[in-house]
């Protein structure tokens, strides 16, 4: 069986690193995705991502949904004569183009829940109902968050659904790693990955101009507030921007110099109240709390497991007091319920959906 593979983005490192887990199942893959501008990324090793389109972010999403039509279009006429083919579509506009292209079998990945704030609701309806019946017609849906479940009001037992939460690269047990030594006089806070959210640039802020105390490091691609953190850093020596790093080959290094992950994506959006980043699963592999948004999936996950922290990254006065109120005994509290839990369970291994995935073939 050839698993055809469509990438929303192709520097997205979560699809390649599923796209790895079918070839070490000895799946025959060929792998197909989106540029989206900017991208800078370590090409695969053993595979090759064939570009098929082009939709940079700032483009609306009607005329993404019509590049990503017309690539689709000539993407099943390719393979129309192939019998032992089954597409696996990343994010929802992916799978509603293909659905309205061809009725191949497919597998679909849901790891966000882009409609989820459009203002008419109307639209944002019609989308979900649509993103319902993507996922009942489907060979196998994977979801990432066990909210996006809740969100749409399914059972995690539903036949053709598999939880696979994003946990971090099984490379990272090859690679060596030191945890940094608390002190509380040079505390470090971190963000990892895309600098995008209002609430991340709100910690920021607070820690420039409140405590120079802390170092404020950002790792990773700045996509939104670019002007805005870029003038902080050059007149704050305490906000660090470090740039784009390899994931997961300098992942640890990242690490080794953060006291604490922030992780407070805005939420104010549904998408961010359902979700379950993989920060959650970096801290507990790094043994690194986590600093989350309050009224989240995550941040009962977090606060339950008692490896983080929950605040409200909109409010200043809130910001300032849990800094204010940060402690080494605390810290190590929670440094400490991270060592009780095995570094394994962090790690991206995946038997279920194999085994799903194989008896829906069977069966």
């Amino acid at each position: 069986m050839k698993i055809v593979f469509v990438l929303n983005s192709i520097s997205i490192t979560r699809c390649q690193k599923r796209v790895q887990e079918f070839i070490d199942k000895g799946y025959e893959v060929e792998v197909y995705g989106f540029a989206r501008g900017g991208e800078t990324y370590a090409k695969p090793a053993n595979y090759r991502i064939e570009e098929i389109g082009y939709h940079p972010v700032s483009m609306s999403y009607y005329k993404r949904l019509f590049v990503i039509i017309k690539a689709l279009l000539k993407l099943h006429k390719k393979y129309r004569k192939q019998k032992n083919v089954i597409f696996y579509y990343f994010f929802f506009d992916v799978a509603f183009a293909a659905t309205l292209v061809s009725h191949r079998p497919y597998i679909y990945e849901e790891s966000d829940i882009p409609y989820s704030n459009i203002g008419n609701g109307l639209l944002r309806n019609f989308l979900k109902k649509r993103d319902k019946k993507i996922i009942r017609q489907s060979l196998m849906t994977v979801m990432t968050s066990e909210g996006f479940i809740k969100y749409h009001g399914l059972e995690q037992q539903q036949e053709n659904i598999c939880l696979v939460p994003n946990k971090v690269n099984p490379v990272l047990l090859n690679l060596p790693y030191s945890h940094k030594t608390l002190d509380m006089e040079h505390l470090s806070i971190g963000f990892v990955g895309g600098f995008r959210y209002q609430s991340v640039f709100n910690v920021a802020s607070v820690v420039a101009n409140d405590y120079p105390n802390i170092t404020f490091h950002v790792f990773g691609n700045i996509i939104e507030n670019e002007k805005e953190i870029q003038e902080l850093s050059n007149q704050h020596e305490n906000i660090k921007l470090h740039g784009i790093f390899k994931n997961p080959q300098e992942l640890p290094y990242v690490y080794e110099q953060l006291d604490l992950v922030l992780a407070t994506y805005d939420a104010t959006s549904v998408n961010a109240c359902y979700a379950e980043p993989n920060k959650m699963y970096e801290s507990i592999f790094f043994r690194v709390p986590v600093v989350v948004s309050k009224g989240t999936f995550l941040s009962n996950k977090v606060n339950a497991l008692g490896i983080g922290y929950s605040i409200n990254g909109l409010d200043f006065d809130e910001i300032r007091m849990f800094l204010k109120g940060l402690t080494s005994e605390s810290i190590k509290i929670k440094i400490d319920n991270l060592n009780t839990i095995p570094q394994e369970e962090a790690v991206n291994t995946n038997p279920q959906m194999f085994e799903h995935l194989t008896n829906k073939l069977t069966n």
